[in-house]
């Protein structure tokens, strides 16, 4: 068998091979994709790399069990408070459907409440009660920027994020109204489940596949692109119902081009499964016009987004240029960042703002370096983003690292706040890529 070169096809090469012809390019990528535990549970117990892969195993397992133990709480405390929580994708998967929580790797959990403005505010104060602390998305002061999630929740530790919905997809490519008819139907349908004493909501098995799984591969954010684990997810839901009820259930929910393109894409049955999204996200957003959904912004939404942005500009520009000259000076970047204005008290805006100030610092940045495409601009974008929310009273912290690819080594920075790495700065995995060097952040 020859080796892959593309990571992505070597991931699906590692998931649909037998385990006796694995290769050592493929369990690398499988690895470095977070399934050392998935492929060890495959691997029979004489597979001469399943000992290498217990270390992974017994990783995910150690932060299941800490994410486990920060969330218990905070559920019974809203039940207790009448607030009822439906968990979906990963953790809940992990926890329900895997044979052990050293298998299924997930980033943050994701979990449903009821979507009015009234009960996720007094959810939020419920989770500061017991020391989580909020984004403060629910304070935006325009519900229409929630889009399917209405707030985000960071255990007290901050090692523990929590995204909370109110629609199971985003009003994104198809409408508010519709999302909100798919949300209340996974509402109604939804099974009541004890979990260890404490009662919570888990998709009905036919919702979990087609919108839990399905709609927001191709529906959300994530634009088409696949995911690796959403072959081993389809593997162990698919044996709760039979594809003559997904096919009927696809019917009534609408996606029925969405499904039959999912399953060209990622079928068990057959061993089918790409990755690459050059290839999957035609397929699913050809898919999503074939179900009625929209693909492009009209040009309505477009102006309204010019609009919400134009008020930033200036001082972006001032931000953009002082970076510039903090660039070419040189030196230690602390002495840069220590000296940029900004309140001696400092509160965290709501993520509407970040993304107004975030967003036109990027593209101004882009604007004023257009020969730095390629060499990239991380440094006069971290300088103009920390100097920009300084001046809004935002606590925000600098960070620079490094990081080996192949012979070279490689140096970034950017900037976080004091839950960590931003949404609207798009890059939530820099941590687990480089390694900081320096960080500052005002006193």
């Amino acid at each position: 068998m020859s080796t892959p070169a593309d990571p992505c096809e070597a991931v699906q090469g590692a998931l649909t091979a037998p385990a006796d012809q694995l290769t050592p390019a493929q369990l690398h990528a499988a690895r470095q994709a977070g399934l050392g535990g998935a492929l060890r549970a495959r691997m029979p117990q004489t597979h001469p790399a399943r000992p290498e892969l217990t270390a992974d195993a017994r990783q995910l397992a150690v932060r299941h069990a800490r994410t486990r133990h920060a969330l218990r709480p905070l559920l019974a405390a809203w039940a207790e408070a009448g607030i009822p929580a439906l968990l979906i994708k990963g953790f809940a998967l992990s926890e329900f459907e895997y044979g052990t929580p050293g298998e299924r790797y997930y980033g943050d959990v994701d979990l449903l409440i009821p979507p009015d403005a009234p009960t996720v505010r007094r959810a939020v104060q419920v989770a500061r009660q017991l020391g989580w602390q909020s984004d403060r998305l629910e304070d935006a002061p325009d519900h229409r920027l929630w889009l399917h999630e209405s707030t985000h929740l960071f255990a007290p530790d901050l090692l523990v994020r929590l995204d909370v919905h109110r629609w199971i997809v985003p009003a994104l490519y198809v409408s508010a109204a519709r999302a909100a008819a798919l949300t209340t139907g996974l509402w109604q349908r939804a099974r009541p489940t004890d979990w260890e004493g404490l009662r919570i909501l888990r998709p009905d098995p036919r919702d979990e596949i087609l919108l839990a799984l399905v709609a927001n591969r191709a529906w959300g954010g994530d634009h088409g692109a696949l995911k690796a684990a959403d072959y081993l997810d389809l593997e162990r839901l698919g044996r709760h119902v039979t594809p003559t009820a997904l096919a009927e259930h696809a019917r009534h929910l609408g996606l029925t081009h969405t499904w039959t393109a999912f399953q060209g894409l990622c079928d068990p049955a057959r061993r089918a499964l790409t990755l690459d999204p050059a290839r999957t996200q035609p397929v699913l957003l050809r898919a999503l016009r074939g179900d009625g959904g929209r693909t492009r912004r009209t040009w309505q939404e477009r102006a309204q987004r010019v609009a919400t942005l134009l008020p930033a500009l200036p001082g972006a520009a001032l931000d953009v240029a002082w970076a510039a000259w903090a660039v070419r000076r040189g030196g230690d970047p602390r002495a840069h960042l220590a000296r940029c204005p900004g309140p001696a008290t400092r509160r965290p805006v709501t993520p509407d703002v970040l993304d107004r100030l975030l967003t036109v610092t990027r593209h101004v940045t882009k604007l004023t370096h257009p020969r730095q495409g390629r060499e990239g601009i991380c440094v006069p974008r971290a300088y103009a983003s920390y100097r920009a929310l300084r001046r809004a009273g935002h606590p925000v912290r600098f960070v620079s690292g490094v990081a080996r690819h192949g012979g070279a080594l490689l140096s970034h920075a950017w900037v976080e706040d004091h839950l960590g790495p931003m949404d609207t700065y798009h890059e939530p995995r820099n941590r687990a890529v480089f390694r900081p060097l320096l960080e500052f952040s005002e006193p």
